[in-house]
């Protein structure tokens, strides 16, 4: 007598049928959870970043207003001959002043959020979220004492880290359902890539300090000529592009100084040497004014310790600002 296959038998597919769904139901309880509790840290970083962003505008338009303040003070000392700018120099104090306080009130905010929400974050966004908020708390006190031009290299610092965590702290996409993963098996490698890109010998970083040596020091009354690569001669709104980076890294530019010394740099060195510029000249200026208010008796030694971290200089909005402050010459490197 023949064997019945058990296959054919209806009670048993619907039993095979109704295990299926419930793998099916249990994988699917799997992911949702893992969906929504992606969706409620980034909800909860949301209440994070939305007043850090509020009070680093809040800080931009003040420390726009400082500067204007301060710049129509020194070309009108006088306020008899300029009774207009004294009317603008109030304006602009009067909305420093409002600005300063919406700072404050949206910094308390974002404080708070933070201390209330940060357990719910995984370790690298909450450090992440903390480092943007003592940034920003630099960036006020800067703005606070009329420090313009180191407030302004603070807030492209102040940028790119906001840029980062929002990067990292994508969810997962209804449409790419193991984009997490990816990310995750990705990250090491990335990150060593990043940190290889952007890495200096010694002998170049030694060549790069040598010549801040020379411009604070020989040099420090004289012009000196930067030619940048034919490409960005051509397309100068690569400088104000946020692919510059990826656009000129493998760019050479020539430096050039009155005493005939010339040299080749990267992108990069060309990038840490105008940072050192000037992050020297903000001190130096620092220095200048407190060594005037104090007036030490006799010969004075003082000494400037530059510290900077090349793969923080090397960040799309740090990068766009050092460019804004570079003239270049109209003869290409590369000509």
């Amino acid at each position: 007598m023949p064997v019945a296959n058990p296959w054919t038998d209806p009670s048993n597919l619907i039993a095979l049928g109704g295990v299926a769904l419930g793998l099916l139901g249990f994988l699917f309880g799997i992911l949702s959870f893992f969906w929504n509790r992606r969706e409620n840290r980034l909800d909860a970083l949301r209440h994070v970043l939305e007043p850090m962003v509020r009070a680093a505008q809040n800080l931009k338009l003040a420390n726009d207003r400082r500067r204007t303040a301060d710049q129509l003070r020194q070309s009108f000392p006088d306020p008899k001959l300029a009774p207009e700018s004294v009317d603008r120099i109030n304006k602009s104090v009067q909305e420093y002043n409002g600005l300063m306080e919406k700072f404050f009130e949206n910094f308390r905010t974002a404080e708070a959020e933070l201390a209330a929400r940060s357990f719910r974050f995984p370790g690298r966004i909450a450090r992440a979220a903390s480092k943007t908020q003592e940034r920003l708390s630099e960036y006020g006190q800067l703005v606070n004492a009329g420090k313009c031009d180191q407030a302004e290299l603070l807030f492209a610092k102040f940028r790119d880290d906001y840029t980062t965590i929002t990067r990292y702290a994508r969810g997962w996409r209804l449409n790419d359902p193991i984009e997490g993963c990816r990310q995750w098996l990705k990250r090491k490698r990335q990150e060593s890539e990043v940190e290889d890109r952007y890495d200096l010998t010694p002998e170049e970083m030694n060549g790069i300090m040598e010549l801040v040596e020379k411009r604070a020091t020989t040099q420090s009354q004289k012009n000196f000529a930067v030619h940048p690569p034919k490409k960005l001669l051509d397309n100068p709104e690569l400088a104000k592009s946020d692919n510059v980076i990826n656009e000129l890294e493998d760019s050479v530019f020539v430096v050039v100084f009155q005493d005939g010394t010339s040299k080749m740099l990267s992108f990069v060195e060309l990038m840490v040497f105008t940072y050192n510029l000037v992050f020297l000249k903000l001190q130096w200026d620092e220095l200048n004014t407190m060594v005037s208010a104090a007036r030490p008796a006799g010969n004075r030694h003082y000494e400037i310790t530059l510290q900077f971290a090349v793969n923080d200089i090397m960040r799309s909005e740090m990068v766009k600002l050092l460019l804004e402050k570079i003239t270049f010459e109209n003869t290409p490197s590369d000509a």
